[in-house]
Parts: C-alpha cells; sequence; structure tokens
C-alpha cells in the first residue's frame, strides 16, 4: 500500500522541482553558448543573460496554470484593486535603493577582505551601460523574481505564515548573490518584494519592484 504524499510535501516538491529546474536549464545554456563566448563581445555577460532568461522561462513552466492565476490575481490580496498601490511599488524601490546604496558606500567593506564580500565592480561596469539595462533591468529580474518569488516565494506561502515565507525566499535570494555585500542588500531588498506581493495580490509588483531598483542602483553607480 503506497503511503499518501502530505499536501504540503507535494507543495515543497513542487518547489524543488522548480529550483531544480531553473538550475539545469541555467546550466546546459552556459555550457552550450560558452564555446561561442570568443567570438561575442562581452561573451560571459551575453552568455549569462541567455542563460537567465532561458532558466526564467524554463521555471515559469514549472508553475501550474491554476497557479498561474493566482500568481498574477489574489482577490484575498489587500491592495489587489487598488490601482495606487502601484505608486506605492515604485516609490518603495526608488527610496529603499537610493537609502542602500548611500547607506552602502559608507560601510568600509575592504576591512573585511575582497573575496566573498563584494561584488567585482571592475568586471561589472566595464559592460557598456545599455546592455546593463538590458541584462540586469530587464531580464534579470524576470528570471530571479520566477525563481524567488514565483516558485520559492509562493510555495512558501502556502505552507507558512508570510513573515516566514518571506524570511525564506530572501534568505535563498541572498546566497544566490555569492557575496556578502550583494548578499546583506539583496536579502533585505528580497524581503521587502515579498511584502510587496502578498499585499499587492501580483507577482508584477515584485517585477516591478526589482526593475526600478536595479534600474536606480546602476544609474547611481553611472552617474
Amino acid at each position: 500500500m503506497k503511503k499518501e504524499i502530505s499536501p504540503k510535501s507535494k507543495i515543497l516538491r513542487k518547489m524543488i522541482i522548480g529550483i531544480a529546474v531553473y538550475c539545469g536549464a541555467y546550466l546546459v545554456t552556459t555550457i552550450m553558448l560558452f564555446s561561442f563566448s570568443s567570438f561575442l563581445k562581452y561573451g560571459n555577460a551575453m552568455i549569462g543573460t541567455c542563460a537567465s532568461l532561458i532558466a526564467g522561462f524554463a521555471a515559469f513552466l514549472t508553475i501550474t496554470s491554476d497557479e498561474k492565476s493566482l500568481l498574477f490575481y489574489n482577490p484575498k490580496a489587500l491592495f489587489i484593486k487598488k490601482p495606487y498601490f502601484i505608486l506605492i511599488v515604485i516609490l518603495s524601490a526608488y527610496c529603499l535603493t537610493v537609502a542602500f546604496n548611500f547607506l552602502f558606500s559608507k560601510i568600509p567593506w575592504h576591512v573585511l577582505g575582497d573575496k566573498y564580500v563584494v561584488q567585482d565592480n571592475e568586471s561589472f561596469y566595464s559592460i557598456p551601460l545599455y546592455l546593463r539595462l538590458i541584462s540586469y533591468v530587464i531580464i534579470g529580474p524576470f528570471a530571479e523574481e520566477v525563481l524567488f518569488r514565483g516558485v520559492i516565494f509562493f510555495r512558501f506561502r502556502k505552507v507558512l505564515p508570510v513573515l516566514a515565507a518571506a524570511f525564506g525566499s530572501a534568505l535563498f535570494f541572498a546566497i544566490y548573490h555569492g557575496n556578502l555585500m550583494q548578499g546583506l542588500y539583496a536579502f533585505i531588498m528580497g524581503f521587502v518584494i515579498c511584502i510587496m506581493m502578498e499585499y499587492g495580490g501580483s507577482f508584477i509588483y515584485a517585477y516591478v519592484f526589482h526593475v526600478i531598483a536595479n534600474l536606480i542602483s546602476n544609474l547611481c553607480q553611472e552617474y
């Protein structure tokens, strides 16, 4: 006699499958495109962008049609029929990004060392602004939001209270960024994004917040 799988186990299994599909698609795409990197200008950035886009779409396909309906329109959300909520999202993203960019610029990160503490700004900002906007403002946020809010937070939310689900998603988001400075920044912003998505009732708010945050961050560093 087969042991029946509990609803919570099914939800967590779906989450794990979504994460695995994202990672697998990213890895396969990267390997396939790596041989062409020498022929591409800004090869690593182009490969990363393409891999993120494909991985995001692949992970999105693991979300069922019923789940997608709820992901984009949760009738129980507090601000679901409040058009002004988009302004709250945009202003929050703008203010928090400017505040944390300023605050983090005042912290002597170099005291802790370079490896795994800060991102490699030299290679990051050697990429032209237009390519950074395409990669890190349009495509990157889509792929990351599908994974961390569409797959992880959305599934955590079915089995955990909102704050615990947001904490779990933000923690994964922080680890994903790979260094202390970006990880701390990503944890705070990731937590806020989850709250925006929860009370706005739509994945769109998460994506818009992420786009605005990355746009302002890039412009702050550029100018």
